[in-house]
């Protein structure tokens, strides 16, 4: 698995599969995720209100004089980003992944470009279940419930996953911007109440889906070329203005790699920017430290 994906595999086993909480509802955009990941091509997924799928299969793009000047003219939307020094945030999360599921809260304290701070509880917060502290070059995560502790640099983060992990793109999926910042657009789509547009560079394909009523991103799909790896699926909404930042407070994740499909949905209570942050980590003593 590369390494980008792989950070957000990450991120959904801290926030899912380190807790023992009740299984929840089924998640209800999975059966979509399934259906469009495994499209042959690049592909656009558009719900709308009523959960309708609209699916158009992109996979030879031509970009003719109409769609080069559509793509000049959405140079402001999707090169838009929600700029911040830090963030602080507390979200409803439901995880499914390798046939378990779990409800949790979880609370991210982030200092960008330096540090990752995700502290997981259970049963309204009484019950701790898991702490990450992630940087640039290292990850150091508690299991609470099983009374372990993995203190590692970023470059030994094959002992918890194949490869290392993209720690601008665990940001970027937090906070809510696009998970890989791309200059380079291959293919752009007018579907009449929202723009798809298609950015690639030699590692990824990413697509990006905006609301025209108010430019929000609806939706953002990464994979990479080769058609059997893994892929990524985002899906934003109920966004809300918050310290003069747009915000979308609610996600759907959809991850498949290598067969295994992993779901996580986030949906945020509390949301502030640029506070001052402290980021409680000490490892109890009696646990095992790997």
């Amino acid at each position: 698995m590369n390494k980008l994906l792989a950070g957000l595999v990450l991120l959904v086993m801290i926030t899912g599969s380190l807790s023992s909480c009740k299984l929840g509802k089924k998640p209800v955009h999975r059966k979509m995720f399934i259906d469009t990941m495994t499209h042959a091509g690049p592909i656009t997924v558009l719900p709308d209100s009523d959960g309708a799928v609209v699916v158009a299969d992109t996979a030879k793009p031509v970009l003719n004089a109409e769609k080069l000047q559509l793509i000049e003219t959405l140079k402001p939307v999707w090169q838009q980003q929600i700029s911040y020094a830090s963030f602080e945030g507390k979200a409803k999360m439901h995880y499914e992944g390798k046939n378990q599921g779990q409800d949790f809260t979880a609370n991210f304290r982030m200092k960008k470009d330096s540090v990752i701070w995700v502290s997981i509880t259970a049963l309204g917060g009484f019950i701790p279940v898991a702490r990450a502290y992630i940087t640039p070059d290292s990850i150091r995560l508690i299991n609470y419930l099983q009374k372990e502790a993995y203190l590692m640099p970023m470059s030994k983060a094959s002992e918890l996953l194949p490869v290392t992990v993209d720690f601008a793109a665990l940001q970027n999926l937090i906070v809510g911007n696009a998970l890989r910042s791309m200059t380079n657009a291959t293919d752009v789509t007018d579907f009449g109440g929202a723009w798809s547009l298609q950015l690639e560079d030699t590692a990824y394909i990413q697509q990006l889906t905006y609301n025209k009523s108010d430019s929000t991103m609806r939706s953002s799909q990464l994979r990479t070329h080769a058609g059997n790896g893994p892929a990524a699926m985002i899906q934003y909404g109920n966004y809300e203005q918050v310290n003069g930042r747009r915000f979308p407070g609610s996600r759907a994740i959809n991850i498949i790699n290598n067969g295994e499909q992993y779901y996580l949905d986030m949906n945020f209570n509390s949301v502030s920017f640029d506070k001052e942050q402290d980021y409680p980590f000490s490892v109890p003593k009696k646990y095992t430290v790997k």
